[in-house]
């Protein structure tokens, strides 16, 4: 059987997919974990992760909304102690995508740091 190749728009669909869900779960996480630190600016920490949270939940409702104007079915996506498994549907042909969490991380920092309009490579020199 001939296999159909994916568009470089439809591979990140899925990564984005399998990816932003995870973001929001740090965030919410870190959120956790700053309201019960005694921070100096806890209102200017929990908006910062506010805005980190709209902009993730933005990005994966148009991932969502392009998905389906394209026919783009995930029907199964597992997460393992080395990463995550996604199994999808493109134009009729079935497709796995998979992330190792050291990817997975990278790819969370990147987008954290992009929502916030700074680079990655600025780590350290903020201060």
């Amino acid at each position: 059987m001939l296999s159909i190749g994916l568009k470089p728009e439809e591979t990140r669909l899925v990564k984005d997919y399998a990816v932003l869900p995870l973001l929001l779960d740090v965030l919410e996480n870190d959120g956790e974990t700053l309201c019960r630190c005694d921070a100096r600016t806890p209102e200017l920490t929990r908006m910062m992760i506010d805005q980190l949270q709209l902009a993730a939940m933005a990005d994966l409702t148009k991932a969502r909304r392009k998905m389906r104007e394209s026919d783009l079915k995930v029907y199964d996506n597992r997460r393992s102690s080395l990463g995550i498994e996604v199994d999808f549907v493109c134009r009729g042909y079935h497709h796995k995508l998979s992330m190792l969490w050291g990817l997975i991380e990278a790819e969370i920092e990147q987008r954290a740091y992009a929502y916030l309009g700074l680079k990655p490579e600025d780590k350290g020199c903020l201060m």
